[in-house]
């Protein structure tokens, strides 16, 4: 096995949704683990680096085989619902340890990781509010999460890939510059973010 670490530096309030509402408070409430703090779920974040690694094959950024190393990263799902598991395992995105340690240590604290913006929706022929539009969201602040990339060498295709730790490293440096905002509302403003590649976490 072989870990790299994404950092994601939220650069704008964000909002990854639990489907749930929260009366007053807030039409559409975050995403949260068991302790009340904000993630970016591994699947989500697999979805990101997928589309990134995409746009890069599309561009030939990996060679001739882009295509087919798309596939022998992420996976593939046929038609008929059979997946072929991929090479990669990427877990959940996260506060660093201190910060999760000091937001479950001081829970009143968690507040502060949280605001709740309001948008309503215009008539472009008068200029007005529709009536019945104003929709409260729960986003969270701007700030830092790490999430981890492994990559199994003992997979059946990690031989034909002709990757390497090196090269893989490269090639996902370069992939997550595409990404550029993630979550809920994106052309709105919301969900900017930078994400780099770490060898190691916290670095």
């Amino acid at each position: 096995m072989s870990t790299l670490y994404l950092k994601f530096e939220l650069c704008s309030d964000w909002h990854i949704g639990n489907g749930k509402e929260a009366g007053a408070y807030a039409d559409a409430m975050v995403l949260k683990d068991a302790h009340g703090l904000p993630y970016l779920p591994g699947k989500g974040i697999k979805g990101l680096l997928k589309e990134a690694f995409s746009l890069c094959a599309k561009n030939q950024w990996f060679g001739d085989n882009s295509d087919a190393l798309v596939n022998q990263l992420f996976g593939v799902e046929e038609y008929s619902g059979v997946e072929a598991q991929g090479m990669l395992q990427i877990s959940s995105g996260r506060l660093s340890d201190g910060e999760q340690a000091y937001f479950i240590q001081h829970p009143d604290a968690k507040r502060y990781l949280y605001r709740v913006v309001q948008s309503t929706a215009i008539d472009h022929e008068s200029g007005v509010a529709l009536k019945g539009s104003l929709r409260s969201m729960e986003v969270v602040v701007p700030l830092v999460l790490e999430a981890e990339v492994t990559m199994n060498t003992a997979h059946p295709s990690y031989a034909a890939s002709g990757l390497t730790e090196e090269l893989f490293s490269r090639y996902l440096s370069e992939a997550v510059t595409m990404i550029t905002s993630l979550g809920a509302k994106r052309h709105r403003g919301l969900g900017q973010v930078m994400v780099s590649v770490q060898p190691n976490s916290g670095e």
